[in-house]
Order: C-alpha cells, then sequence, then structure tokens
C-alpha cells in the first residue's frame, strides 16, 4: 500500500466513527487535497504540509505545549519527516516537545484538520497550510524537565477552544 493510499485509508475509518466533531465534508475535502498534492506533503517549501499532533491525557487533564514560533498554547505536533508515517510523527513529536513518552499500541486518529500556518521569516517559510493528522495515546511516562518546550497540564475549560471538544473522550 502506497503511503498516499494509506493516508485515504486512515481518513476513511475516521469517517467510520462517530466523533461529534468529524465533517465527512471536511474529510471528504481533505482526502483530495492529499491526492493532488501528494508529492509535496513532506516538502517543507510547499504550500502544503502534512504534519501530526498527540492528544495525551492524565487523569482529566491534557498536555499541551506552547508553541515557540506562534506563541500559542497547542498539542505537541510537527512536520511528517519523508519515510515516517504520520502516527510515528505524532509520538515522535510528543516525546520531544514534552520530554514524555506514550504507550505506542494505544495510538488513534481521532481527526484531521487544515490548519493556516503564518510566514516564519525565522526558517524562510512562507505562509502555508498543514494537514494535521491527530491522534490520542495512552500516557506511559511524561519528563517536563526533558521538554523541549514549555508544557502545561490543562483541565477542558483552561484549553483552547479548539481542543476542548476532545475531552469527551475521557467519558468513553
Amino acid at each position: 500500500m502506497t503511503f498516499i493510499n494509506e493516508l485515504t485509508t486512515s481518513i476513511e475509518m475516521l469517517e467510520k466513527q462517530t466523533y461529534p466533531w468529524s465533517d465527512s465534508s471536511k474529510l471528504d475535502q481533505i482526502k483530495t487535497l492529499i491526492q493532488q498534492n501528494s508529492a509535496g506533503l513532506r516538502n517543507r517549501k510547499s504550500s502544503l504540509h502534512l504534519s501530526a499532533s498527540a492528544i495525551v491525557f492524565k487523569n482529566d487533564q491534557a498536555i499541551f505545549i506552547r508553541h515557540p514560533y506562534l506563541h500559542t498554547i497547542l498539542l505537541p505536533a510537527g512536520h511528517v519527516d519523508p519515510g515516517e508515517l504520520p502516527i510515528e510523527c505524532a509520538i515522535r513529536e510528543f516525546h520531544e516537545e514534552t520530554g514524555g513518552t506514550v504507550i505506542q499500541n494505544t495510538g488513534k486518529l481521532i481527526d484531521v484538520n487544515i490548519i493556516d500556518i503564518p510566514a516564519n521569516p525565522l526558517k524562510n517559510e512562507g505562509k502555508h497550510q498543514h494537514i494535521d493528522f491527530r491522534y490520542t495515546f495512552k500516557q506511559a511516562d511524561i519528563q517536563a524537565d526533558n521538554a523541549e518546550l514549555p508544557v502545561f497540564l490543562l483541565m477542558k475549560t483552561s484549553s483552547p477552544t479548539e481542543f476542548q471538544p476532545y475531552f469527551d473522550l475521557l467519558s468513553v
């Protein structure tokens, strides 16, 4: 199975879930974007990049980071590297940014979104978009003293609005 087929199959499996935030028209649009931009998804100079995020809960809180360029609270996330699957990226980025580890076989795709990213002159990157695959994992360990970025444990009401619906996963 090719990489693009794996991405499309993952989205099709996600469409079968009954998440309240899931939108089939959005997911269809993303599948089309993936097909149309397959050559550039892992090229940091293209206008559309593939990224992956991890949402990890600790009791009734989720683990977030402060993004160094955007200066906002986000899920640990990053660009999918060549030869890497989005779920592998989410695991790697969670570890790099938070110092924590996750139980790898617990990863589950819960959402895919298109995110507008402003230009970053420090990295010589123009304005672009990310197709962000979002996974939830069970946490194995967190050591914030090994974190690359500031780490926050936030309750639903304190977390960014965009991520608050994911807290519904706690009651499943």
